[in-house]
């Protein structure tokens, strides 16, 4: 037995061990002195096929960093091995099943700091020539192919397997079925065989519900059982299970959901123990923020979400805004009732009551607006992503125009509103704060006056479309078209008598007017400054890019171009005033303004914190042009 090396042992022993670290070569023995040092680079060596991005993203040892403040990386051989095997299996999922990797560290130029190489063997790359499917007779096999990762031609990928197996068996349990599902793959000369054998067993009926904790919920189970799709006797479904929890959720009483199923092999029966936690009934909320004009938006809510036991939800709710100079915008309070089913079906019916007053200031006058209503609403869902709704709306309204506060240019108008209008709304978004995919269109119709009665007469019909598409995990493109006509008909009544407006504009009360400018329309222009002279139009068109790049953890950046405009009728529409053009040539009021810029964002739980830098393409109709305009804003431009 060794009892002691002496202190001229320890020395040497430790600087041959440090040198074996670093030394050329491979380093598998030096398991515990590598990692006293630190990792200065990695590279890849005889990378061909696969992108360094998604190897690097894989592996765990690191390159340093160049910020002075962050710590350098340990060079740690578990590390290193399993990034030999993560490396593999990155090629792997590429169709390269022979590739093989290893490394090797080798010492850098500064004393104490390594270079981490990996070698990388690829191989041939394999692809699937043939796709099986075995046992499949209840139902046709082509629905099944075209939802399964594993197509002929395509390189072979180990996880296809597991995930298709997923992918049939969900087929077939909306079918009633619970199969028995064996995936393999062989290898062949011309490539991969991929072969999934089915067994299909019998078939599966809905059985009981079982509401395990109904003693503790303040709702009726008449509440619950409404909102089930679950009929005891029918084929079993997966959709429908997964439709009923999600109707559960909607109703807003309930913040967990547990359906649990009981299988019966025996009697080919599936039943459910069902259990709930209940929200509280009542909530308040508040909420403040702000934007290019509302440079103070501050919001109030309280609510009760299970009125009477049935679920009925009532609501009132406050609004205030203020400028930038702290004047008066805007102050609105409303209150409502909403029944979720209504006419013993799942229509959703909403009353509502609201008084408003808003202030709109230009350089030449304020035009002040105080409002009383009440609306209805029915709202019916069409699928999962749809929605129908219809709103029958009366206003009560009175404007005056006052050039300063002691002068007022015209007497107060006073005018109703009756409306109609339908709705319709399609939204495939993934997350309603921060959409990484998807699209969502909303497209509505309604009449004011005519056979409903008031002072105002006019159809108005509009259109939005927004699309997000992922161009890579961190960089997204975002597009969006708006559109929108108003028409008035009817009795001529004039609801604004100032210099320079069209007859025709005059004829739609100003709140019912388009107006676009602002953060989340057309940036680098005001909230509603456009049309320019400040009464609105009848006719608008809008388009929004977006590229949006994620670059550091929260951090991003976005660069956009708008564009768009407000016309007073539709005559005034012409095509030759939608080519974007940067010059200097003075624009008219019929041409479309369109600004291109860029700013940073901060991603946060609420949405993302923007400051956007807009240039003009062209000066408006005074020879005025904006080189560079800065906008704050709380969340996505669309």
């Amino acid at each position: 037995m060794v009892r002691g090396l002496g202190l001229g042992g320890v020395v040497c022993g430790t600087v041959a061990l440090a040198a074996i670290a670093v030394a050329p070569g491979s380093a598998r023995a030096a398991d515990l002195p590598s990692e006293l040092t630190t990792v200065a680079q990695v590279k890849f060596e005889g990378r061909h096929s696969v992108r360094e991005k998604e190897l690097r993203a894989a592996i765990k040892t690191r390159t340093s960093s160049r910020l002075l403040f962050r710590e350098r990386p340990l060079l740690r051989i578990d590390f290193l091995r399993a990034d030999t095997m993560a490396i593999e299996n990155v090629y792997h999922q590429h169709g390269y099943l022979d590739a093989r990797a290893t490394y090797k560290v080798n010492p850098a130029k500064e004393s104490g700091r390594v270079i981490v190489t990996f070698v990388i063997e690829e191989g041939r790359r394999s692809r699937i020539s043939r796709v099986d499917l075995e046992g499949v007779t209840v139902m046709p096999a082509d629905p099944i192919r075209r939802k399964l990762f594993a197509r002929p031609g395509k390189p072979f990928n180990p996880y296809f397997l597991p995930a298709d197996t997923l992918k049939i068996a969900e087929a077939y349990r909306d079918r009633g079925y619970f199969p028995l599902i064996v995936p393999s793959s062989q290898r062949e000369s011309t490539g991969v065989a991929v072969r999934y054998s089915v067994t299909e067993g019998a078939r599966f009926h809905f059985g009981e519900v079982r509401i395990t904790n109904m003693d503790q919920l303040s709702v009726s189970e008449h509440f619950v059982r409404r909102e089930l799709l679950i009929r005891p006797g029918s084929v079993y479904r997966s959709t429908r299970v997964q439709e009923s929890v999600e109707r559960l959720y909607e109703t807003g009483v309930f913040s967990q959901v547990q359906l649990s199923p009981l299988i019966d092999s025996t009697a080919t029966t599936v039943e459910f123990d069902l259990a709930l936690r209940q929200r509280k009934p009542r909530w308040i909320d508040a909420g403040i923020g702000s934007g290019t004009s509302e440079r103070l938006l501050t919001t109030a809510e309280w609510g009760h979400r299970n009125l009477l036991r049935r679920g009925m939800q009532g609501e009132l709710e406050g609004r205030l805004a203020l400028d930038d100079q702290a004047r008066f915008l805007l102050s609105r309070i409303e209150a409502s009732l909403l029944e979720p089913w209504l006419f013993a079906s799942r229509t959703r019916g909403k009353l509502t009551i609201y008084h408003e007053t808003r202030h709109e200031r230009d350089q030449f006058r304020l035009t002040a607006h105080e409002a009383e209503g009440v609306s209805f609403q029915l709202q019916r869902r069409l699928g999962r992503y749809a929605r129908l709704s219809l709103l029958q709306d009366n206003t009560f309204a009175r404007e005056e125009i006052v050039r300063d506060t002691a002068v007022i240019e015209s007497p107060r108008t006073r005018y109703t509103t009756h409306r109609l209008q339908l709705s319709a709304d399609r939204d495939t978004r993934d997350y309603p704060i921060q959409v990484t995919r998807g699209s969502y269109q909303t497209v509505s119709s309604e009449i004011a006056g005519g056979p409903l009665q008031g002072t105002s007469s006019f159809t108005k019909h509009q259109f939005s479309s927004s699309w997000y598409t992922p161009l890579s995990p961190t960089l997204q493109i975002a597009t969006r078209l708006r559109g929108g006509l108003i028409t008035p008909y009817g009795n001529v009544v004039q609801f604004s008598q100032e210099m320079g407006i069209d007859p025709e504009v005059a004829r739609v009360p100003s709140l019912d007017r388009f107006e676009i400018g602002g953060v989340n329309s057309v940036r680098g222009y005001a909230e509603g400054e456009l049309p320019a002279n400040g009464f609105g139009g009848l006719v608008l068109m809008q388009a929004n890019v977006e590229l949006r790049a994620q670059l550091y953890g929260p951090f991003g950046v976005e660069v956009f171009i708008d564009g768009g405009n407000v016309w007073a009728r539709r005559d005034r529409v012409k095509h030759g005033r939608f080519a974007p053009e940067v010059s200097s040539r003075r624009m008219t009021p019929d041409d479309v303004r369109w600004v291109l810029g860029f700013g940073p964002r901060l991603q946060l739980p609420f949405g993302p914190l923007r400051l956007d830098y807009t240039w003009w393409a062209r000066p408006d109709e005074n020879g005025k042009r904006q080189r560079g305009i800065y906008q704050f804003a709380i969340g996505s431009s669309f």
